[in-house]
């Protein structure tokens, strides 16, 4: 929509500068003269110079290109109109924005693979044609987060969840119980679908037992358990993990790396686990997300499921694309490495990470002493009854 718009722009020009000169004054010396260039106000004034002038007159504010002058607004039922810049905020009280992904969103046809900006108010109506959200790749340019989602799979929930996500293009990863992952009713199927739309299979490891308490072989047993459950039903096994209460120490980091799984904490913690309220989960996402952000969820709960329902477009709406931990990896540093601890992908982690050699780097800071993910991460403890409750090695808080 933006080519067929910019295709207008000349007709729109004309429209201004013949039909609109009580609102854009314009004052254009028509008379060509080759020895003369033609200089260009935001307030639609033009003059002309000698051509030894021209740069010095760019730094008072004139331009030598009619184009950096104008500009093209929306309002919020598709119109369009190109005014002068100096007239924007004019029209901003009006209801029309400069910013057009405010009033459109991408949809793309997985069938076709065509591409469309549609108005916001239109999306629903594309979704239900078999449509989806954004342009179907992940863009390395444009801002991300991770929804992540502990202690399931849970069917009666989980399944939900996936609908949402498959309706709006979006992908989320799932750090599953491998106790549950065959045992729960309808655990297979759920696995799969989140496999089929794009969704990562991650390890919380079998039980939720806290892994800084183990010996070295019950903490591999831990991980390689969840991630042979997972393979027998997914044909492949977990690819990230995320340790319980978010605790390691420098034995889980190297259990973890010579199982080829990455450790995953998070940055936001929605405490839904403790609020058990939809709306204000939403709300713990919406008042602090930012580009490389890491969520924690719960998918086992109903308001949390909830809550990531109404998330999902909101967010998607509010410019961010929703991607798995590792797709934000590879777009964000190049991959994940097993081993290592990511709490988020924020534009200072990232500077440190890619700036770090690979012998030295310690993206956590993680020494022999036992770590957790802070103060502020809580990670809840679950079984099959969704009841149970842990306490961090750190300190006790769920």
């Amino acid at each position: 929509m933006k080519k067929v718009l910019g295709c207008v722009l000349l007709a729109a020009i004309l429209v201004i500068c013949l039909g609109m000169r009580g609102v854009v004054p314009v004052d254009v010396d028509q008379k060509a003269d080759d020895t003369k260039v033609t200089m260009y106000a935001e307030d639609g004034r033009s003059e002309q110079f000698d051509p030894s002038e021209a740069e010095a007159q760019k730094s008072v504010g004139w331009y030598d290109n009619f184009n950096d002058v104008i500009t093209t607004m929306w309002k919020d039922d598709g119109s369009s109109i190109v005014v002068f810049k100096a007239d924007v905020s004019k029209y901003e009280k009006d209801g029309y924005t400069t910013n057009h992904d405010s009033i459109f969103s991408k949809v793309f046809n997985p069938a076709t693979e065509e591409e469309k900006d549609v108005l916001k108010s239109e999306v629903q109506t594309y979704i239900d044609n078999g449509w989806k959200r954004g342009n179907g790749k992940v863009d390395p340019d444009k801002p991300m987060v991770c929804l992540t989602f502990d202690d399931g799979p849970n069917p009666a929930t989980t399944t939900k969840l996936l609908k949402a996500l498959e309706e709006n293009n979006a992908r989320a990863t799932f750090f599953m119980l491998g106790n549950l992952v065959k045992n729960v009713k309808g655990g297979s199927d759920t696995i799969n679908k989140m496999k089929d739309i794009g969704c990562e299979l991650g390890s919380h490891t079998y039980d939720h037992t806290q892994l800084t308490k183990l010996g070295t072989d019950a903490l591999k047993k831990q991980v390689q358990d969840t991630n042979d459950n997972i393979n027998d039903i997914a044909g492949q096994g977990a690819t990230v993990l995320r340790p319980p209460y978010g605790s390691y120490n420098d034995n889980v980091k190297s259990v973890c790396q010579s199982l080829d799984q990455p450790i995953i904490l998070w940055s936001i913690d929605t405490l839904d686990w403790k609020t058990k309220n939809a709306d204000t989960s939403f709300r713990n996402v919406m008042d602090q997300v930012k580009d490389g952000d890491i969520i924690l969820f719960h998918d086992i709960y109903e308001p949390s499921v909830e809550a990531a329902i109404r998330l999902i477009p909101a967010l998607q709406d509010a410019g961010y694309q929703l991607v798995t931990v590792s797709e934000m990896g590879e777009a964000k540093i190049g991959g994940l490495k097993p081993g290592e601890v990511y709490t988020d992908f924020w534009d200072s982690t990232v500077k440190k990470l890619t700036n770090s050699s690979s012998s030295s780097e310690k993206s956590s800071g993680s020494s022999d002493s036992e770590k957790s993910s802070g103060s502020s991460n809580n990670d809840k403890k679950s079984n099959s009854s969704n009841s149970d409750k842990g306490t961090s090695s750190s300190k006790s808080s769920d």
